[in-house]
């Protein structure tokens, strides 16, 4: 149950870094990347790809999370290497830039997480 009260802070840390609506955001075209800032505070996560609509999400402790919090994990199934290679090259991603001044700016409140 404490990984979505980690996901209620991280959201709010990414909502005051990018002002905008995160839900959209995450929730259509860069849902690798929040599965990438998960990893950050959960690195033995699993990614996992959604049935039929092709959302990416993260295994944590046998449950399935994204932005929104818990997801039905049986729509859900682990990803294998010919996944990988649509995920990389489907999903948006965003610049090398923005992804480093996203995980300092999220690191300088690691504290308040976990």
């Amino acid at each position: 149950m404490h990984v979505i009260f980690d996901i209620i802070k991280i959201n709010k840390i990414l909502s005051e870094y990018f002002d905008c609506n995160i839900y959209d955001m995450f929730l259509n075209g860069y849902c690798l990347e929040y599965y990438n800032i998960l990893k950050l505070f959960y690195p033995d996560c699993m990614m996992v790809i959604e049935k039929n609509t092709n959302h990416i999400a993260c295994l944590i402790d046998e449950n399935v999370y994204d932005v929104a919090g818990f997801c039905n994990s049986d729509c859900f199934f682990l990803v294998n290497e010919n996944d990988l290679n649509f995920i990389y090259s489907f999903y948006n991603k965003f610049s090398d830039e923005l992804k480093c001044d996203i995980i300092k700016y999220i690191k300088s409140y690691e504290k308040t997480i976990k």
